[in-house]
């Protein structure tokens, strides 16, 4: 019972972070940065790049199409080369942005936008507009992202890209999403202009910056919890979780009494977890995290979702 009812508290989590994030991430690209006309990151800024150079020829496209189109192959990556669970909530992830960009973009067609009134200056974007919208732009979308990563859940494009790669490869994630980037920035400049494309650079920096305050989920932390249910704690976590645990027997300094710590290596968005389930067994454990720049050896890498 407590394993069930620990995974379905966990299902909750994911899914409401899911469409927390979701939302909040499609508002920042609809109402901020499509206002600037600057660029999202990974397979929405591909899809901006996409329906931006098609309105060139006057032919108009919404970029939630090329997002939904982008995603199949990357789902069924997902679905062959990570877990049928992972790839299902990708799906769910997938449609959801899809559905909320159409449905702002719609709103945004027929002059609805509650932001532009009050950033543009007679209707005209000044350069400090510019500057305010890829800033607000890089802050929106970062915290919708950053709630979605935090919650464990995945937001499909790179998502299914970095966990395929830290599977089969153990290839850092940050390599493909800085390439991605990159092209997109550099591309962004022909199909918009120079100006665009600092602007862009800004937003990701400002983005980068706002996630990695919320959270990053290709993290790495050392969980240490002290206490003196040792059995209780080893079999909860065994049951719970797939990493190892190292548990060794130390004494407390200032009770001379005898303690269990039992330390693991895991993946930051399962902090939260270890900790809540810990303190459920012993509500005097004493628990600390520490980040972990490097693994080497057996670990297992477990999919966001």
């Amino acid at each position: 019972m407590p394993i069930l009812t620990n995974k379905r508290k966990r299902n909750i989590r994911v899914i409401t972070g899911m469409i927390t994030g979701s939302i909040i991430y499609c508002i920042g690209v609809v109402w901020f940065l499509d206002l600037g006309r600057f660029y999202a990151g990974g397979v929405t800024g591909i899809s901006q790049l996409f329906s931006n150079f098609l309105a060139l020829f006057d032919i108009h496209i919404s970029k939630s199409i090329f997002i939904a189109l982008l995603n199949i192959p990357l789902l069924i990556i997902g679905w062959k080369g990570v877990s049928k669970r992972f790839a299902i909530m990708s799906v769910a992830s997938v449609v959801l942005q899809v559905l909320v960009i159409a449905f702002l973009e719609m709103l945004v067609a027929r002059g609805f936008n509650p932001f532009e009134k009050a950033l543009l200056v007679d209707g005209e974007i000044t350069h400090g507009t510019f500057l305010t919208l890829a800033v607000l732009g890089g802050l929106v979308t970062g915290i919708g992202s950053g709630i979605s990563l935090r919650s464990g859940a995945s937001t499909g494009g790179m998502d299914i890209i970095s966990q395929y790669f830290s599977f089969k490869k153990s290839i850092p994630f940050t390599t493909f999403s800085l390439f991605v980037d990159g092209t997109i920035i550099f591309l962004s400049a022909f199909v918009g202009n120079l100006s665009t494309a600092i602007f862009t650079i800004i937003r990701l920096i400002i983005t980068m910056l706002v996630l990695d305050k919320i959270h990053t989920i290709y993290k790495y932390m050392r969980v240490q919890i002290i206490t003196t249910e040792k059995e209780k704690m080893r079999i909860a976590l065994i049951q719970n979780f797939n990493h190892g645990i190292t548990i060794y027997q130390a004494i407390g300094g200032y009770s001379g009494q005898e303690r269990w710590v039992l330390e693991s290596v895991v993946s930051s968005y399962e902090a939260e977890e270890y900790k809540n389930l810990a303190l459920r067994i012993d509500k005097n454990a004493f628990i600390t995290f520490t980040s972990i720049k490097q693994i080497y050896g057996l670990f297992h890498r477990n999919a966001i979702t």
